[in-house]
């Protein structure tokens, strides 16, 4: 019900395909930091987040739709399709390393923006305004329902159903106030981007570029028709003084301070998206999804290939409004694709780079440096295990289905236990014959336990009749309190019945052994708890260390994101039917993933020195 609910919610949404990256920029006073979502190079639906600086330890699987980051610091969005939520966390880095911590958990994001400082996000359907690292911009004071939002340095614009633009800040102010709106009257936009002082949109009636820039005093000017290139465009990128749009042919052009261009290597290479971050730009390659960036002399020391190879766009079980993205059924799950802007002038023609050939096999006998690594016994341990969890998980299910409603008699209670209690007298005499202890038929105890109306009563010449008289050949083994039998009832079904057995010990150390039939047995429906409904909720509220033995040591993040990725593939196994299941490669990928994110283990983040979850 959860999914229908998220999949309604997904569909009311206006803007756009998606309004998440695969890909975002993080520049420091000396350095840029560029991360991504990177696909396996032997299996394309496995991706990992993965960045050019070791400072952020990301470089683990997890089923991450988004990713955004500043100055410093790198955050990622998760939103599974079985879900309704979102969650984001965050590696900052510091004086003392880098923190990692959650930051949002709640209703699933659509967009998330971040600027050189600030993060903001627009949660689905109801397209509420939220903002993180902004104490001094109160978001919660007007809704704007806005459907498209760009984040700046101390401000933030927004796009309304109709088209019109408004802008937030704070400025000297330090609190949130209404800027000077952009001016509208020559038409309603449908694209809007925010560099460090100025903003672009793109109109909707001629898809032609309007710029303003920020000047002294917090007003707003638009800049020049001669400064601003002239066309069709699709998406804008600013920076700092720096800007670059894309046409509708996937052409780059830029334009900004010192004459700043497209570097010649690059110019005709056509793109899916660009993204910006002050001096830094980066875009992805419609012809292979290789991620360029420029605008920094070390970019051309790779020839402005940063990543030769990402997931092109956020993966989205939604039908696409326009078209998909050719080949991305190859980069996402099953049932998801990427898909394309409207207003692209035409669907790209995209050729997805070939898996590479699978080297020969080595001679027998001889020994070679291609053979079974670390990685591939783990591989082959992880697979084989999760085959054998999912055919376990499988027969359980098929055999519940199968057999149907089971039965199971009743335990009355222990029967060394009386209706009252023996006298004095009858423990000092050890030569008088015990009394027999009485049987009582605990039905309070029974209906505490939620199960009285599942109870049968059977008569014991019933049992005695489908037991054979308790014959050693019905018996199946002996428990506490007696020894159980297997039988069948008339109707077929299968039971197991407990005759209780008494032992009674003297004072003299001679055991006797007294057995007694009982006037009736209780049978009672056999119930089961599934595992998988019992431990999900806990992994959705991030909550799991609430099911973990108390005397493990609390989990690292990534142990719990590890686990959590786990549970949804088991609920996954358990809820969906045919082919809506995941296959046996999306099994056994999945649980690489979830290998892969409890094998990082930062020294700040040691099961020795964490005592909470985050």
């Amino acid at each position: 019900m959860a999914l229908y609910i998220t999949l309604l919610l997904l569909s009311l949404i206006t803007p756009l395909v998606s309004s998440l990256s695969t890909f975002s920029i993080s520049e420091t006073s000396n350095r840029a930091i560029i991360c991504a979502l990177i696909t396996n190079s032997t299996n394309r639906r496995a991706y990992s987040l993965n960045c050019t600086s070791p400072d952020f330890t990301a470089n683990h699987s997890a089923p991450f739709s988004g990713i955004v980051s500043g100055d410093r610091f790198l955050c990622s969005l998760r939103t599974l399709s079985s879900s309704s939520s979102s969650t984001m966390h965050c590696w900052r880095l510091s004086a003392t390393g880098t923190i990692y911590k959650r930051i949002y958990k709640g209703p699933a994001l659509h967009q998330l923006e971040a600027g050189n400082s600030h993060i903001c996000g627009l949660v689905n359907g109801t397209n509420h305004l939220q903002c993180w690292q902004w104490p001094e911009f109160n978001s919660n004071s007007t809704q704007y329902n806005f459907t498209s939002i760009a984040v700046g340095e101390d401000f933030l614009c927004g796009l309304s159903q109709t088209g019109k633009i408004t802008c937030l800040g704070t400025g000297n102010t330090r609190r949130s106030t209404s800027v000077t709106s952009p001016d509208v009257r020559s038409g309603n936009f449908s694209v809007i981007s925010a560099g460090f002082r100025h903003v672009c949109a793109i109109k909707d009636s001629d898809r032609g570029l309007v710029c303003w820039g920020k000047v002294d005093g917090g007003n707003w000017e638009e800049i020049v028709d001669g400064e601003v290139p002239q066309g069709k465009f699709t998406a804008v990128a600013l920076g700092d003084n720096r800007s670059c749009a894309l046409r509708d042919n996937g052409i780059v052009v830029c334009w900004g301070q010192n004459n700043f261009t497209l570097p010649t290597a690059l110019q005709g290479t056509s793109f899916l998206s660009i993204e910006a971050k002050t001096s830094v730009f980066c875009g992805v390659s419609t012809h292979n999804f290789s991620l360029y960036c420029w605008g920094r002399d070390d970019f051309k020391e790779y020839n402005f290939k940063v990543f030769d190879q990402i997931l092109p766009g956020p993966c989205t079980t939604r039908t696409c409004p326009c078209n998909e993205l050719p080949g991305s059924g190859l980069y996402c799950s099953q049932g998801q694709s990427v898909c394309l802007p409207c207003d692209r002038k035409t669907p790209p023609s995209v050729t997805p780079p070939t898996l590479p050939p699978q080297q020969p096999p080595p001679p027998q006998g001889k020994s070679s440096s291609g053979g079974w690594n670390g990685k591939m016994v783990a591989l082959l341990v992880v697979g084989c295990v999760g085959s054998l969890s999912w055919v376990l998980v499988s027969a359980y299910f098929l055999y519940r289905y199968c057999r149907g409603r089971g039965c199971r008699v009743h335990d009355s209670g222990r029967l060394d236990e009386s209706g009252g209690s023996q006298s004095e007298h009858d423990c000092e005499n050890p030569q008088l014959q015990p009394p027999t202890p009485v049987l009582e038929k605990r039905l309070s105890q029974l209906a505490s336990m939620g199960n009285v109306g599942h109870l049968e009563e059977f008569a014991l010449q019933v049992l005695l009749e489908i037991t054979n008289n308790f014959s050693e050949d019905h018996k199946i083994g002996t428990g506490s309190f007696g020894s159980v039998y297997q039988a069948t009832l008339e109707d077929g079904r299968q039971v197991a019945i407990k005759r209780a057995e008494i032992s009674n010990i003297s004072s003299t150390a001679i055991v006797t052994k007294h057995q007694e039939d009982k006037d009736n047995a209780f049978l009672n429906e056999l119930e089961s708890l599934n595992v998988v409904d019992f431990v999900v909720p806990y992994i959705v509220q991030d909550e799991i260390h609430r099911v973990l033995d108390p005397r493990v040591p609390p989990p690292t993040p990534y142990e719990i994101e590890a686990v959590t990725y786990v549970g949804y593939l088991a609920a996954d196994c358990v809820h969906l039917e045919g082919r809506d299941r995941p296959s046996m490669t999306d099994t056994v990928n999945s649980l690489e993933r979830a290998l892969n994110a409890c094998s990082v283990l930062p020294p700040s983040l040691s099961r020795s020195t964490t005592h909470s979850c985050i």
